[in-house]
């Protein structure tokens, strides 16, 4: 559950496969090995937090959502 602080696109596959946890099979280690392979493929991907560094956040979408909220 680190990985999701640090990496927040990693929170459904880790909460799926953690599900399984009590009672898991063959697919869920399948599954979680699949996961830990792509961090240690993308290890300079995630988010650094440092203390009393004060940075704007910016955040982008790819939601084309343009209804009208009052019908």
């Amino acid at each position: 559950m680190y990985l999701t602080a640090t990496r927040p696109y990693l929170m459904y596959g880790v909460s799926l496969i953690s599900r399984f946890m009590s009672y898991p099979t063959e697919s869920h280690w399948l599954a979680a090995k699949r996961l830990l392979r792509y961090v240690k493929g993308t290890t300079e991907l995630g988010i650094l937090y440092k203390i009393g560094d004060y940075t704007d956040l910016i955040a982008y979408t790819d939601s084309d959502f343009a209804g009208d909220l009052d019908d």
